[in-house]
């Protein structure tokens, strides 16, 4: 199927429009003069509409908004959104981070991330008009349990799933228990998402090649920039509001970062939308640009020191020195698709910065 050429092929829809990653998908596509039907759960939450109504307001392209539930999707609940549309940008996942509808057990995520993608899938070759479908996927479908051939310093591409070859998926996430039960990983939460989010992608690409439309996915990693409503105050945005907050109780060991600014994902998705490099089983790491968003904790909190110097950032908290980091570059989107990304210290002073100006955190102020 070939590439969408620009706003006058039609409107485009935006599964899980009101989340992070979501929401600036769609005011990306705005801004590009795109209409875009915006499907999130329940379209009546103001909490969840007002910044999508903002950028209708914006323009140049429009927003209609589209009550959608995900869990009904093999139902055909996207049908209507879809119809008539040019491509779907799949964003939308049940993993937990709405507090009103509670954290899915590790079969219902899977499921959302499975069965759920494939009623997506349905609805968008019902529509007839769907040329590409970006699908929102994850590194956890790229790292992940390693085998021996997996250095601690490897660097991960989009050849990786889940820590090694497709091939050997089975085998690295089964295990026995203590009890001698042999347990398949992804039925516990973590591994779940990983598995779910494998799977989703390969039926994709068996889905596009069979019906003749273009399934193309991007796995980003830990996705901060500018929180464009109190909804977004969710997972690694949270993480950095309770350094400002000037939290100390972490874990020693602390974690490994790899960074990418939401705008470049959003920007990213369009791009794959309209490239004519790009086809069906098209696969993107959505990472960092260079070494300088592969922080380790203590680099990050330095940054953040250096970034917010009047708060007293994770106050005495010393995570121990780490000699590996978490290692992937966004080098394919970069040469295919010619994206630009942001510099990693803009990312992280707008995250803060929204942090700030929505109220969603208190900061540690060292002189307040």
């Amino acid at each position: 199927m070939t590439a969408i050429s620009g706003p006058q092929d039609g409107p485009v829809a935006v599964t899980g429009a009101s989340g992070f990653i979501g929401s600036h998908t769609v005011k990306n596509l705005v801004e590009a003069g795109y209409d875009v039907r915006a499907c999130l759960r329940d379209a009546t939450r103001d909490d969840k509409t007002a910044y999508l109504k903002a950028m209708h307001d914006a323009g140049p392209g429009r927003v209609s908004l589209h009550s959608c539930d995900l869990m009904k999707a093999s139902e055909g609940a996207y049908d209507e959104a879809f119809a008539d549309c040019a491509a779907v940008f799949h964003v939308a996942a049940d993993i937990g981070t709405d507090p009103a509808y509670g954290r899915p057990s590790p079969e219902a995520m899977y499921d959302s991330l499975v069965t759920q993608t494939a009623g997506v899938l349905e609805s968008a070759r019902r529509a007839g008009t769907v040329r590409r479908v970006m699908y929102t996927s994850s590194t956890a479908a790229v790292m992940g349990r390693g085998g021996p051939d997996r250095p601690t310093d490897y660097e991960y591409t989009e050849d990786d799933w889940a820590g090694g070859s497709y091939e050997s998926l089975d085998q690295r996430y089964t295990f026995t228990n203590a009890e001698g039960e042999v347990i398949k990983a992804w039925t516990v939460q973590r591994s779940s998402y990983a598995k779910g989010k494998v799977d989703a992608e390969r039926m994709g690409f068996e889905f596009g090649a069979k019906h003749g439309i273009d399934v193309i996915a991007h796995c980003p990693c830990h996705v901060l920039g500018p929180l464009l409503g109190t909804p977004h105050h969710t997972v690694w945005q949270r993480r950095i509001g309770v350094f400002l907050s000037g939290e100390t109780d972490f874990p020693e060991q602390g974690m490994n970062w790899n960074i990418i600014d939401v705008r470049d994902i959003a920007e990213a998705q369009r791009l794959m939308a309209e490239s004519s490099v790009a086809g069906n089983g098209s696969r993107y790491m959505m990472v960092a640009t260079d070494e300088s968003g592969e922080p380790t904790m203590r680099e990050l909190l330095d940054l953040l020191a250096e970034l917010f110097p009047d708060i007293d950032v994770a106050g005495d908290y010393e995570p121990l020195p780490s000699d590996t980091r978490l290692r992937a570059k966004c080098r394919r989107a970069i040469e295919e698709l010619g994206l630009k990304t942001h510099d990693v210290r803009d990312t992280l002073r707008d995250t803060g910065n929204s942090l700030i100006e929505l109220g969603v955190i208190e900061p540690a102020w060292k002189n307040r």
